[in-house]
């Protein structure tokens, strides 16, 4: 580094001596000439890190046309942070211009060096982000500096939005005239703005799939409308074997298209991203607890040699704050890390979180320690921690723990089939696999995500067949599983406080069902304190649910989303790509735009209870449980995903039919808005003012609107005719 600074401000007087005497100066004693020519062309790198695609296209004199697409086959791709290409000039040359094409809305650095270890590389310049001035796609850049002599030159570790790509780099003695130099062109598609693939179908894709379910739910909708018009004009029976036949076919398909036919992610069917958190984070809870799983992986990951620098560059989530951070404090201090582990469990860590990194690429691997870290309460973590101990991590035995999942799923249709019959259950299936938010896309694949939603239904169809005991238990366990579906116990509750009220006689069969509720905790929380980390665990637990609660995502659902939602707020006004956090601006605003508007959401929230209290009057104790399942979507913001519960509440329709008419509305609506068709009108006025915005968290607070509407809809349904 010193050598490189002297030699620096040696070229530097000579230049200057040169200039003062009207000669042309030699800036580095050099076997070459300083000429205008390319330093690099033809040159292949010597060393390279996370770097996709053929490594001499950088070099090869040709560029894209300007605003290709920002991976065209006329580049390589930069996987991380930490990427970057390494050339040799072959001697000690001076340089003073750079031209960088590259992906527009990215910055890129250059280093030098005079040796080539790692140390001594010193930065010369960088590339800034020029989307603003240029627009999109690969675009080129020109920089320049004072010369300085190199043999080493170095590109990479970009900064911005992820997605890096690299299709030209020429380093020069002197800039050339004019400068950028006119270069040959290489034929490369331009860029575009990314569009639903259904109208150019690559036969069965995940875009085709919700497609087909868009078609399903209208479809069924249509079916269940139809039987109702026939049923309002006395002939429930015109063709009945017909529509009934049609019912069982939309029940089939509806079964087949969320499981997208076998196709599950296009490719696999594990989910590999879930698994990891679940997996590593109930297995090593005892050493991560809730906020240090990210950190340690970085601690792993900095100790293998190859990795070093991308863990050094890259950015965590901090589960403490919800914040984007880089690894420089936690890396300075590993102790902070390992020192929560015994020798033995350190290795067996970094062999499983070596086990998940090589079944991600890069990129993906740099990307998952951005997420919500390990969220399994103390109770999920009896089974979890259980299973994911009894064996090091193996493609065997993460493909065994990812068909209990499925099981589950088998296991609530036949409950729901036993308890309410086919036609309720056929409507079930088809609310439940047409409803965007809550796709195979999202937790498909994954290690016990549905155990909650199984004690759900189940619990419900336990307490529809007169065992109210055991249908508590089960829903209890649902609650400690996932604490959301406690929400379902207030249907209950309501029940009765209104005998009580009243002066009626309390219903045996609610006190049964809340004692059973109660067991399920009695019994499950104390074996927790041993798995979960005890007392301290459950409050670790209850400091991370508060930080989730207060911490906006983009597919975030509920009522609060909608509240705190304004249109110049959204993710395309405010994410800001060239800061480590794109979207902490925009979860801010979210937070303060929803303390500014409580008051409305506490009066929203207020006015559903009294719907909710005015439907489950005098119903049974599983309608009430049912009924008390839409409080999901405006007692808490939940990930999109989960959103399963709605398969709950469509078995009402086994009360009331027009439930299934209402919650297929919905769910054919969820579809729309993610098909977003009118991305495909042109990009001048008076279409702009037409199209709908296809960011996903305008999206999930229109689905948001479209579900709160269609439960308020339904609880309104009960609240005016009721169930006696």
């Amino acid at each position: 580094m010193v050598r490189l600074k002297l030699a620096s401000v040696l070229v530097s007087v000579l230049v200057v001596l040169g200039a003062a005497r009207g000669v042309q100066a030699e800036p580095y004693r050099s076997s070459a000439a300083c000429t205008r020519a390319d330093l690099l062309t033809g040159l292949s790198p010597i060393a390279h890190v996370d770097v996709r695609g053929d490594l001499r296209l950088p070099t090869d004199g040709a560029v894209a046309p300007e605003g290709a697409r920002w991976n065209a086959p006329v580049g390589v791709v930069l996987q991380t942070p930490a990427a970057s290409l390494t050339y040799d000039l072959g001697e000690v040359r001076p340089v003073s211009a750079f031209v960088l094409q590259a992906d527009a809305n990215d910055s890129y650095k250059i280093f030098g060096a005079v040796d080539d270890e790692p140390e001594a590389f010193e930065l010369l310049a960088q590339a800034d982000n020029v989307v603003t001035r240029q627009g999109h796609g690969l675009r080129t850049r020109t920089v320049t500096i004072n010369a300085t002599p190199i043999r080493y030159l170095k590109v990479g570790e970009p900064a911005g939005d992820g997605a890096y790509a690299i299709s030209e780099l020429q380093a020069y003695c002197q800039a050339p005239s004019p400068f950028p130099p006119d270069l040959p062109i290489a034929a490369a598609p331009p860029a575009t703005v990314a569009a639903p693939s259904f109208w150019r179908l690559d036969w069965w894709n995940n875009d085709a799939s919700a497609r087909f379910e868009l078609g399903l739910a209208l479809a069924a909708l249509a079916l269940v409308g139809w039987g109702l018009w026939l049923g309002q004009r006395g002939r429930r029976a015109h063709l009945e074997r017909l529509r009934d036949g049609l019912l069982i076919a939309v029940g089939a398909l509806s079964f087949g298209a969320f499981w997208n036919f076998g196709s599950y992610h296009f490719g696999n069917f594990t989910h590999q991203w879930d698994n990891f958190h679940r997996y590593i984070g109930s297995k090593y809870f005892a050493e991560l607890s809730y906020d240090r799983l990210y950190e340690c992986v970085a601690v792993a990951d900095w100790q293998e040699p190859a990795l070093r620098r991308r863990a050094e560059l890259r950015a965590i989530k901090n589960l403490r704050t919800g914040a984007l951070e880089g690894t420089g404090d936690i890396l300075a201090h590993p102790k902070a890390c390992t020192a929560h582990f015994s020798p033995e469990r350190w290795e067996s860590f970094r062999r499983d979180v070596g086990f998940f990194r090589a079944r991600f690429d890069t990129r993906r691997w740099e990307e998952a320690q951005t997420d919500q870290g390990y969220t399994g309460s103390p109770v999920w973590s009896i089974a979890g921690a259980t299973l994911a101990s009894l064996a090091p991590a193996s493609d065997d035995q993460i493909t065994w723990l990812t068909r209990l999942d499925p099981l589950l799923i088998v296991g609530l249709v036949a409950m729901s089939l036993w308890a309410f019959g086919w036609r309720t259950t056929c409507v079930a299936l088809a609310v439940f696999a047409t409803y965007f938010p809550s796709r195979f896309y999202w937790t498909g694949g994954s290690f016990l995500r549905w155990d909650w939603f199984f004690c759900l239904v189940a619990g419900i169809c336990l307490v529809k067949k007169d065992r109210p005991f055991a249908g508590g238990v089960l829903l209890g366990c649902a609650a400690l599983l996932r604490i959301f579906p406690a929400f379902i116990l207030v249907g209950p509750l309501l029940l009765i406080v209104q005998r009580l009220w009243s002066g009626r006689r309390i219903d045996r069969r609610l006190v049964m069902l809340l004692g059973g509720a109660a067991a399920a905790a009695v019994i499950l929380v104390p074996i927790s304190l041993k798995t979960g980390g005890g007392v301290d665990g459950y409050r670790a637990f209850a400091r991370r649910g508060a930080l989730q609660m207060a911490t906006p995502l983009t597919n975030d659902m509920g009522l609060r989303t909608v509240v705190a939602y304004r249109p110049s707020e959204g993710g395309r006004v405010m994410k800001d790509d060239g800061q480590q956090d794109p979207w902490a601006a925009w979860r801010a605003q979210k937070r303060r735009t929803f303390r500014a508007r409580l008051p409305i959401y506490l009066a929203a929230l207020a006015a559903f209870l009294w719907l909710l209290h005015g439907a489950v009057r005098d119903t049974e104790p599983w309608v009430a449980c049912a009924l008390a399942t839409t409080l999901m979507a405006v007692g808490a913001d939940l990930c999109c995903y989960e959103y399963l519960f709605v398969f709950a509440i469509a078995l009402l329709a086994h009360e009331r039919r027009e439930v299934g008419a209402i919650l297929l509305t919905a769910t054919a609506a969820t579809g729309i808005i993610d098909w977003c068709p009118t991305r495909h009108l042109p990009d001048s006025a008076p279409w702009t003012t037409l199209k709908w915005s296809h960011w996903l968290d305008d999206q999930y607070t229109a689905m948001s609107v479209v579900t709160i509407v269609a439960l308020v809809w339904i609880l309104t349904r009960f609240r005016k005719a009721g169930v006696r």
